[in-house]
């Protein structure tokens, strides 16, 4: 060989050897006594980590056959990798051995887990059988008919006449396919096997042996089955033997069948004292004797719920009997039956016979996704599942397994299972349904919102203010399993239970509230203690979104210069909760908690002013119609306590209605209130000199009263309804300094009062 080699254990040269080039070996190296080998030398190679010994994979190697065997036949023998002492695991990775006869090398095998071989020994007699090189290196061990014995011990003896048969692998509590006895001699001529009896009966007595596991936990009964004319059957305890009549056809060969119903690894042996005449005149017994192991495997796995809570079959989280079963990531209990043969069409295996002494050290098992119907399948906590009852058990209990995801599952293999040389497909298991799955808990991502004045470029105080179109309040919703993944299938439809399917069962929000910011006033919803605006959901994404809220800073009774609004929209932890109670938190284990949006129209010169209407007096002649000007004012400073009221020229928004009002108190917001001189005609305001409207809009902050001409002299008192923002602490009593008033002025008619900032006029003719 021209090569360079790497081995992760020893290299020993023998045979005929004769290598070029280099070697990296991670255990020894034993050249032996050979010549033909050239070895250059490799300095500071990199073989990319592959030299690494890395863990340790194969705990020892094992040697397993019955103790007989015939010379004129090939004997099986079973070669295991085991990982840990009581080899209930197998290696995963690729191992090979050199197996010895007579600590001669016999064969080279490559496996992975284990395999069967055979031996030949046509010259009889006993031979010693072990294992030499071995990779990955570790030692090995022999089992003779179930039974550790030393290394030194591990003979087998191979005899010239006979039994010998091979059961087949099984299902449980199925009838095994039919397998032969064989009665053989050797032929000392052409050292093959020929018939012992031919078209005979004999009663032969059979024994039957548990070998795995090493605990019997339903120590069921072999039934064995002589297929011949005329056919016949025992049932045979373990550990005893019972006779049976075996008849051979001409080529002396018996047909027999085995059911087995339980799991594992069995022994059937069989024994017969044969007498032979010897050409001396006497007799000789021969005791034929074999024995064969076989493996019985389940038919199929069943998954099952143990909670009361664990079937939603409606596939609708909104069923009444779709209860939670577990919250996403969270522990919940499942039982895996191993399954007994019922039929060969069998789907599902809720119903079969539970099988008590399977063992198995690594189930893979999956989800599969039911509801939502398009939802992912997500995870299982516990992917490999050790299966191991005690006593009178019938079902493995998993208490600790999870799923990642929201909804329904069924839970299925995730690969094909080898069990004792045998492979049962990944096909074969059913489920019940598992679920509900909720979220463990709910993540909150808000957006920006962005407040919108209500008068152009600034608010009053006490008047409400909404938020610009595409920019209200929203929140997106999602879920996640409790250790912190995002559960997908929360977004789908119904699934997504932040959103209730009814619309009038819908999260309005019902504990929000506003906070201030700035430290100058206190900011509510401008319907306290109603509220205003109502929460709506969309899709695509996920989103519920504050539509038409109106909150408002509220006027206090000191008047305030113009500052920017800073305030916070509060939801509490209700609000941020689902419908089955899965709150906003920051894990699964931190206490729930509500969402702010914080710092709203910071920065964005959201003015708010301190303001009111004024309505002056007017004065003319009873012939005339009559203007009263009126004007909007604001707070433009405060200096030590006094305010500068200016008017507000920024003002086209506030209107005024002239609408008569028969309201006398300081509730309404809308109409003009007059008291009428006795005998005084009913006098109509407008808010138009051409006297045809009756409401009207401020501009740059001013506006004007017109009235008809009443063609009769006399004073009307005037009250104009307007918005609470425009009301002012006019406190007309006297005696109600921190009651808000509409402003109030006097029309008087048949009286010429002149300018006030004139002292002195006349007429000129």
């Amino acid at each position: 060989m021209n090569a360079v080699v790497y081995v992760a254990g020893n290299v020993r040269f023998k045979g005929n050897a004769n290598l070029s080039g280099a070697i990296a070996a991670g255990g020894d190296l034993d050249p032996g006594d050979y010549n033909n080998i050239d070895l250059d030398a490799v300095d500071d190679a990199d073989f990319g980590g592959m030299c690494n010994n890395g863990p340790v994979v194969v705990d020892h190697y094992r040697l397993e056959f019955t103790s007989d065997a015939l010379s004129c036949s090939a004997k099986d023998i079973l070669l295991r990798a085991c990982v840990n002492a009581d080899c209930s695991t197998q290696a995963s990775v690729s191992s090979s051995v050199e197996l010895t006869k007579n600590d001669k090398t016999y064969a080279d095998v490559g496996f992975t887990g284990s395999t069967q071989t055979q031996v030949w020994h046509p010259d009889g007699g006993s031979v010693l059988l072990g294992l030499d090189a071995t990779a990955p290196s570790a030692p090995y061990r022999c089992y003779i008919d179930g039974a550790l014995v030393d290394n030194t011990q591990c003979l087998l003896n191979f005899a010239d006449t006979g039994f010998y048969f091979d059961v087949p692998d099984s299902t449980a509590c199925k009838t095994g396919s039919s397998f032969n006895l064989f009665a053989v001699t050797k032929d000392t001529q052409t050292q093959q096997c020929k018939p012992l009896f031919a078209n005979q009966t004999k009663t032969i007595s059979f024994g039957f042996d548990y070998l795995r596991p090493a605990t019997v936990n339903n120590p069921a009964q072999l039934t064995l089955k002589s297929l011949l004319s005329p056919t016949k059957t025992v049932a045979i305890d373990g550990g005893t033997v019972q006779a049976l009549e075996v008849h051979f056809n001409a080529e002396g060969v018996a047909s027999l069948s085995a059911n087995y119903p339980e799991a594992g690894v069995v022994k059937l042996s069989a024994e017969y004292q044969h007498t032979v005449s010897q050409p001396t005149g006497g007799k000789e017994t021969l005791v034929l004797t074999h024995s064969d192991s076989f493996t019985s495997a389940p038919a199929g796995f069943h998954f099952a719920n143990v909670s009361a809570n664990g079937r939603c079959d409606a596939g609708d989280p909104y069923d009444a009997g779709c209860k939670v079963l577990a919250a996403a990531g969270e522990p919940f209990s499942m039982q895996v039956t191993a399954a007994c043969w019922q039929s060969d069409d069998d789907k599902d295996f809720g119903d079969n016979k539970a099988l008590q002494n399977f063992e198995h050290g690594g189930l893979s098992v999956i989800s599969e996704v039911v509801q939502p119907e398009t939802g992912v399948n997500g995870i299982l906590g516990r992917d490999s599942l050790t299966f191991s009852l005690i006593g009178g058990a019938t079902a493995q209990i998993i208490d600790d397994q999870s799923w990642s995801e929201v909804g329904t599952m069924k839970v299925a293999l995730g690969s094909d299972v080898s069990y004792e040389g045998v492979t049962i497909p990944a096909s074969q298991s059913s489920s019940e349904v598992f679920g509900r799955f909720t979220p463990a808990y709910l993540g909150i991502t808000g957006n920006t919102p962005e407040a919108a004045q209500s008068c152009g470029a600034f608010t009053y105080l006490d008047q409400p203010f909404g938020f610009k179109t595409g920019a209200e309040p929203s929140i997106q919703v999602a879920g996640f399993d409790a250790q912190g993944r995002v559960t997908t299938n929360y977004q789908n439809g119904d699934w997504w239970r932040y959103k209730h399917r009814d619309e009038a069962e819908r999260n309005q929000w019902p504990e929000r509230s506003y906070q201030d910011s700035t430290g100058l006033a206190v900011i509510a919803d401008s319907q306290a203690p109603a509220l205003s605006g109502q929460v709506n959901y969309r899709g695509s994404p996920n989103v519920a979104e504050l539509i038409g809220a109106q909150p408002s800073y509220q006027r206090t009774q000191t008047p305030l210069a113009p500052f920017n609004a800073n305030f916070e929209l509060i939801l509490s932890a209700l609000d941020v909760s689902d419908e089955d109670g899965i709150c906003y938190r920051d894990s699964a284990t931190a206490p729930c908690r509500g969402f702010t949006f914080s710092d709203i129209a910071k920065d964005k010169a959201f003015e708010l002013r301190y303001g009111r209407l004024v309505l002056e007096n007017g004065y003319g002649p009873q012939s005339e119609s009559l203007r009263l000007p009126l004007r909007s004012e604001y707070v433009s400073s405060v200096t030590a306590g006094v305010p500068a009221w200016t008017l507000n020229g920024d003002d086209n928004c506030s209107v005024f209605n002239t609408q008569t009002s028969l309201d006398a108190g300081e509730t309404a917001t809308s109409g003009l209130y007059r008291v009428l001189p006795s005998g005084f005609p009913d006098l109509q305001a407008y808010s138009d000199s051409g006297l045809s409207l009756r409401s009207g809009a401020l501009v740059n902050g001013v506006g004007n009263l017109y009235f008809a001409i009443p063609n009769q002299a006399g004073e009307l008192p005037l009250k104009l309804h307007v918005e609470p923002w425009l009301k002012g602490y006019w406190n007309y009593p006297g005696d109600a300094a921190d009651t808000l008033f509409d402003p109030r002025a006097n029309a008087y008619f048949g009286t010429y009062r002149g300018h006030d900032k004139i002292i002195y006029w006349r007429e000129v003719k």
